[in-house]
């Protein structure tokens, strides 16, 4: 292609984006992702906290409703796929989407978890990870954290930064996701550490701080709406991690384990709402040990019913575990 070629093509493209007062109405409005106008599709969002603030809990939340369709403490979301880039915190994740099962009653189902930290600066590894963005066609993209991902860019540079939000960029556009950045906030904890950049370029900016236990969920920036006001949030213990509730503790209730949910499913897979006793259950759907324990604790729950009227104990599961 010729230089003249070129521009020429070019000169096609920005007259395809030229538009009249009248052309502005046919852009669509923002489409919110959480909540009515908390966190929009198609946008960049820094979360920012200090170390021990749950930002990254808070992103993991965010994870879970969205993928799942449950409600974010009373909050609607759009569901849909939802990838998860651990570039931090590795060996502690799993024991964290634990106990958000648990509190759910839930699998986290729709989320993937990309447990490597694909850098900003590697123009192969990005690229790899755009295709990979193109395969999954999430809604929400969460990359945690910022420092994890862009290693020998200088956080102090406009520049560098600037470049970094471009790579950001890059994944919101390959497919409309919604891209999540957790990030550290600087020494005096008011805003994300670094260069200003950043503040200009994200959508919105979700501050975490954790004041002795109750943490507050704030706007700092929303570009697509108006600042919303502050969500009183607390860490609530379940399972050998912890899970974000609202500050009255309204938003989760103990539910069975990750493992009697799963043995719940199969056994609905195979028996649906039949009476059984535990003959047909061992070995098929779980181990003696484990079906004992887990149909234990199902029935604490109430999601079996027992017939005890024979000489041996049945059983049958209720709700319904198509939905699950």
């Amino acid at each position: 292609m010729t230089t003249d070629e070129a521009k020429s093509g070019m000169l096609e493209q920005l007259r395809a984006e030229l538009w009249d007062t009248d052309g502005l109405d046919l852009i669509p409005d923002p489409e919110p992702l959480i909540g009515d106008g908390l966190v929009f599709l198609d946008s960049l969002v820094w979360v920012i906290g200090k170390p021990g603030s749950y930002k990254s809990f808070l992103a993991q939340d965010w994870c879970g409703s969205v993928a799942t369709g449950e409600t974010w403490h009373g909050h609607s979301v759009h569901k849909g796929p939802v990838l998860y880039v651990i570039a931090e915190g590795r060996a502690g994740i799993k024991k964290r989407i634990r106990a958000w099962e648990q509190a759910t009653g839930r699998p986290m189902y729709g989320v993937t978890f990309l447990t490597m930290a694909v850098q900003a600066d590697n123009e192969l590894a990005w690229s790899a990870l755009l295709e990979l963005v193109a395969e999954l066609h999430p809604v929400l993209v969460v990359v945690d954290t910022q420092a994890r991902v862009s290693l020998g860019m200088e956080e102090n540079s406009n520049t560098e930064m600037g470049r970094f939000v471009h790579q950001v960029d890059r994944l919101r556009r390959k497919c409309g996701s919604t891209v999540v950045v957790v990030h550290h906030t600087s020494a005096v904890g008011e805003r994300g550490r670094g260069a200003t950049a950043i503040d200009g370029a994200a959508d919105t900016i979700v501050k975490v701080a954790n004041d002795d236990g109750q943490i507050t969920v704030s706007c700092e920036k929303n570009k697509n709406g108006p600042t919303w006001d502050d969500i009183r949030l607390r860490p609530v213990p379940t399972g050998e991690s912890v899970v974000l509730a609202t500050d009255d503790g309204s938003r989760r209730s103990e539910a069975p384990s990750h493992g009697a949910m799963k043995t719940g499913r199969k056994w609905w897979e195979m028996h649906r709402d039949a009476w059984v006793g535990t003959s047909k259950l061992v070995d098929i759907v779980a181990p003696r040990s484990t079906i004992y324990r887990h149909l234990g604790e199902l029935r604490r729950h109430d999601y079996v019913k027992v017939d005890d009227s024979g000489r041996y104990e049945l059983y049958r599961l209720s709700g319904v575990w198509d939905d699950d």
